[in-house]
């Protein structure tokens, strides 16, 4: 996971938390359901470090280029602060 993330899988999960804390007290999640906050996270990383087409993770990921351009939207600026701090 660290080669397509830059991140290792305890660290992934670390950001699932922050970014779970940061959203608790909003009404709606930032990331799609069917793809839940980790698989999110993952997706969101492997973009901004891949560079990789939304549709090429979709196809990985086993959903529509639309779930994947949700999860990317939603949860990085959550990353974003999350690393800020």
């Amino acid at each position: 996971m660290y080669h397509t993330t830059g991140f290792a899988r305890d660290d992934i999960v670390e950001l699932c938390a922050l970014v779970y804390k940061t959203t608790a007290g909003t009404s709606e999640n930032v990331w799609p359901p069917i793809l839940r906050l980790f698989k999110s996270v993952v997706v969101a990383l492997t973009y901004m470090r891949r560079n990789r087409v939304q549709v090429e993770l979709a196809e990985t990921f086993g959903v529509s280029q639309s779930t994947i351009s949700r999860a990317d939207t939603g949860v990085t600026p959550m990353l974003g602060t999350v690393l800020a701090e």
